[in-house]
This record gives C-alpha cells, structure tokens and sequence, in this order.
C-alpha cells in the first residue's frame, strides 16, 4: 500500500522521503519479509493472521479506517511488531494490523523551539493519546563503517549527527542498523531528544528484512506540546562518560536530566 505523508522539509539541503533509503551496499542484504498471512479480509485473532502472531505487538482501534485511533499495546517486549505486507492475501487498505506503513500522523508541525538553541523541533496541533503512532525515522539505511565515517565527519566539522543505531538480539547474533537522515528524511528527523520522553521507539517489520523505526506516544501529548524521545538507552551511562568523546550538552530541562545528548561510543 502507499505511504500517506504529506509533510515537506524547510531546509533546503535535504531530500523529504517517506521512507528509509538502503545505500548500494546495503540492498544486497535485503530479503523479503517471511512472515506473511493468508487472511480473507480483516485479520484478527479469530482470522488467525500470521503475522499478529508472530508481532510482539497488537493495534487496538476505535474505527478501523482510521490510523489515529489505533493505540499500541504489548504482548512480548522482546519482538518487535510485524505488520501484514504486500504478501499476505488481506488486501484491505487497513485490515486492523497495518499502521506505521500508513504514514505520519496529521496535525505535526516543524518549528523553532522556545530555546533556540534547540534549534527546530516538533509540535503537535491535535492531541495524541498514549499508544498513538506518531510517524517513522526514515533517512538512509547505512553500513557500521559508513555510520563511523560519517560520525567522524560531522563531528570534525562540528555539524549535527543525526545517525539512529538500532540494535537488535536474536538469540546469540547481534545485527545492527543505521539509520542517517541527515540528507534524505522525513519529518522524524526534527524530533529533539529529551531525557523525560513522551515518545517511544518501536521497532516494526513490514516489506523485508530492514527495521523500521516508529515513534508511538509514551504519554497524553496535549496540543502545543514538543514531540521529544530518548535519543540513548540509561544503561549505556557509563560508555556515555568517555572523556575522548566530544559530548553535547543536553537541553531538555527536565527534572532527571543525565546533562548531554546519548552518544553510543561504539560506532565512532
């Protein structure tokens, strides 16, 4: 199905895509999704629809035709959610377990923060509920040593890095994702950080094998309010106080605030 995003970038040095962009050496990794299911129409439990089955994740909604009413809630924190795909036999625009892949939520709006030196961030013009979708990471899916010389290069210039590192585990094997919309992006890309989110990274699979980074609401966003996630992990706190890392410093302002932006050392 097409991505709904009709949102556009202001800066005129980067390209809005709706969706993440795989550099040359990463496409050869790419393999279709195996998860897939043969439901008639609208997959639920009675369906038993394959890939509601298999996600750690299930959408709970209010009118099924309608993305901004569907709410996230958890089965197993340990999977990520799969979503039905251009494989499965449910060929409804929404058959109750297809969201992220709709596009961004309505009513975010890109603005300079009230401290500037934030730089632009987020804003919400409608309130979003706990367990809403808010809108997908998307930039390019990048290699770990691209990632590296990338880092390296922003900040020797001192620019802004933006490169996500998903980090997954399947039983002993550790497979990691970069993500960098520096360039190519879509309006996820403007999400500040804060060390009290009220946003969540949730990591879906859709089409293929790639990881697809979504931001759910962690808690009510009431209207005017700035769209913010944990651009970190707490538990990484000790690799964060490498003294040979030029840090950030943070400027979230809330009460818990660790005093600089995540970094994960591992990569650069």
């Amino acid at each position: 199905m097409d991505c709904i995003d009709d949102y556009t970038h202001k800066s005129l040095n980067v390209m809005y895509f709706s969706k993440c962009i795989p550099t040359k050496e990463i496409q050869d990794t790419i393999k279709p999704s195996n998860v897939f299911c043969d439901c008639p129409g609208i997959c639920n439990k009675e369906s038993n629809c394959s890939c509601m089955r298999h996600s750690g994740t299930a959408y709970q909604f209010g009118d099924i035709n309608d993305s901004e009413t569907y709410v996230l809630s958890y089965k197993n924190k340990n999977r990520p959610t799969y979503e039905c795909n251009d494989q499965c036999q449910c060929k409804n625009s929404f058959c109750g377990n297809k969201l992220v892949q709709c596009g961004p939520r309505k009513g975010l709006k890109v603005r300079v923060c009230d401290d500037e030196r934030k730089g632009e961030g987020i804003f919400t013009e409608r309130l979003i509920n706990s367990g809403n979708f808010v809108c997908e990471y998307v930039g390019e899916i990048i290699s770990e040593k691209e990632a590296s010389t990338r880092f390296k290069i922003n900040a020797k210039h001192k620019r802004m890095n933006y490169i996500f590192c998903i980090d997954e585990y399947f039983g002993e094997n550790n497979i990691k994702t970069f993500i960098d919309p520096t360039v190519y992006g879509n309006i996820g890309r403007y999400i500040n950080h804060s060390c009290d989110p009220n946003c969540i990274m949730v990591i879906s699979r859709i089409q293929d094998n790639i990881p697809v980074l979504a931001l759910f609401a962690s808690k009510d966003i009431e209207i005017g309010q700035e769209i913010c996630y944990d651009y970190g992990i707490a538990d990484r706190s000790e690799v964060l106080k490498d003294d040979d890392v030029d840090r950030t410093k943070c400027l979230c302002r809330s009460s818990n605030c660790r005093g600089f932006l995540p970094c994960d050392t591992r990569i650069i």
